[in-house]
């Protein structure tokens, strides 16, 4: 990933979390804006409807 401002991660607590505490560890991407979603799983259909809301 080159010249991310924000990013929107998804998936299991833990490894949101984790990805999260990289990211912020990693001088490349400490500026970067993270945003979490639900943990819950989705299925294929509901998560691209939840991104595309993201994007209107």
């Amino acid at each position: 990933m080159q010249n991310v401002d924000a990013l929107h991660i998804t998936g299991t607590g833990v490894a949101q979390e984790q990805f999260m505490h990289y990211l912020a560890a990693t001088p490349q991407y400490k500026k970067t804006v993270t945003e979490l979603s639900t943990s819950n799983e989705m299925s294929k259909e509901s998560l691209v409807e939840f991104i595309s809301e993201k994007f209107v």
